[in-house]
């Protein structure tokens, strides 16, 4: 599987169509229920219940729940992770770090010599119910003008350290059964990182127009973190690096992808390029308007891609404006595998119409988009990898169109 799944990256063929669905939120949220099906034991691994599908391991997305201990997640408010997924480690320097927890929210404190900050983060019983895998951020750290430069010392003063070992440990436990990606980022650049830890949408707007020369001092400050994190991933064991998350043409809309996140795209992808490696981004929101910023980045893998009906692009404008230059992995919105949303023979159409869209079947690997609700039906998991095994044979062989002789 794993080679499969290279291949497409690479724009080769492979013998096989790959399908890797991703089930981490439906796991948590069945595991923590008790409600996993009842083929399996209730503490079925992640692994077992992928094996039983019969699909590839998803090794895109870090399983945060597994931390390694708290200092891996502490500093999500600020949007930096210790991951073992990850092939770096941050060490925050010249800062005192003091935590608090109460109840289901926990607050850091950031003391440095130029000032201090802080930011809440919740993880709630609802979100336990629904196998959310991250903290919600519900005080995010900037407040007011002056904390700019304190969030500035504090990327400004980060060391990233090679964690090539652990690494290579995650690549050893999924051997050939999944990709493992390296993850580097969920930011595509300073200023994306910005829109999305340090404040809400609506706010970081506002602010981007009220305080531009200190949002454009903070990108400045935070050059240094990111070009660390893309140098040491370069270096690094991994094939593919995942790199910038969760586009959407609403807030990350075209003129702001082309000015504050498509040069850091394309340095980055210029840099791994030139170590013979590729850039996965997770592309899970509405993507129309920006399919064709996205084949101009360099990026290689579109990740999470979500098509009609719960985007308004279809997977064959996605394929059309990626010109065969973009690998496409995802393609089957969650709500395809919801019986509320779909019946099973509606279900049965959409199937058989994406193979006929995807058709011959290069720089594709099937998922589920952005991932397997809590309340999927698992059956349609199952039959998923049926019809891979019954016609994912490459090139996949297309039905003839009604208009076609």
């Amino acid at each position: 599987m794993k080679e499969r799944i290279l291949r497409a990256v690479r724009g080769q063929w492979a013998d096989w169509l790959p399908w890797v669905p991703r089930i981490d939120l439906w796991y948590n949220a069945n595991s923590y229920r008790g409600t996993l099906p009842a083929v399996f034991r209730k503490d079925a691994s992640l692994e077992e219940v992928a094996d039983y599908i019969g699909g590839g391991y998803h090794k895109v997305v870090p399983e945060f729940l597994k931390a390694r201990t708290p200092e891996d997640t502490i500093d999500r408010g600020i949007g930096v992770y210790r991951l073992g997924e990850m092939a770096c480690r941050p060490e925050l320097v010249g800062v005192d770090r003091e935590v608090k927890h109460e109840g289901d929210a926990t607050t850091v404190t950031y003391h440095t010599p130029v000032g201090s900050i802080s930011c809440k983060m919740l993880y709630t019983e609802e979100m336990r119910q629904a196998g959310i895998s991250q903290t919600w951020i519900s005080e995010h750290v900037v407040k007011k003008p002056e904390d700019y430069a304190v969030v500035g010392y504090i990327f400004k003063n980060i060391k990233i350290h090679p964690a090539y070992d652990s690494f290579s440990q995650r690549q050893r436990e999924a051997g050939d059964r999944g990709l493992v990606v390296a993850w580097a980022s969920t930011s595509a650049s300073p200023m994306h990182h910005i829109l999305k830890h340090f404040f809400d949408s609506t706010t970081f707007y506002l602010e981007l127009y009220d305080h531009p020369k200190e949002l454009h001092q903070l990108c400045k400050d935070m050059e240094p973190y990111f070009e660390q994190i893309c140098k040491v991933h370069a270096q690094s064991p991994a094939e593919v690096i995942h790199f910038g998350a969760n586009y959407d043409a609403m807030i990350t809309y075209p003129p702001f992808f082309k000015e504050h996140m498509l040069p850091t795209l394309r340095r980055f992808s210029d840099l791994l390029h030139d170590q013979g490696k590729f850039l996965l981004s997770h592309c899970d929101g509405e993507n129309r308007g920006l399919l064709d910023l996205i084949r101009e980045s360099g990026i290689d893998v579109a990740e999470a891609v979500c098509p009609y009906p719960m985007t308004k692009v279809t997977l064959t404008e996605v394929r059309r404006a990626f010109q065969g230059k973009v690998t496409v992995f995802g393609g089957i919105p969650s709500v395809a595998l919801l019986e509320s949303v779909m019946s099973d023979d509606e279900f049965e159409t959409f199937m058989t119409r994406l193979f006929d869209e995807i058709s011959p079947g290069d720089r594709f690997i099937l998922s589920v988009s952005d991932t397997t609700p809590p309340d999927a039906k698992f059956d349609r998991l199952l039959r998923i990898t049926e019809m891979v095994r019954k016609q994912g044979q490459l090139p996949l062989k297309s039905r003839p169109r009604k208009n076609e002789a």
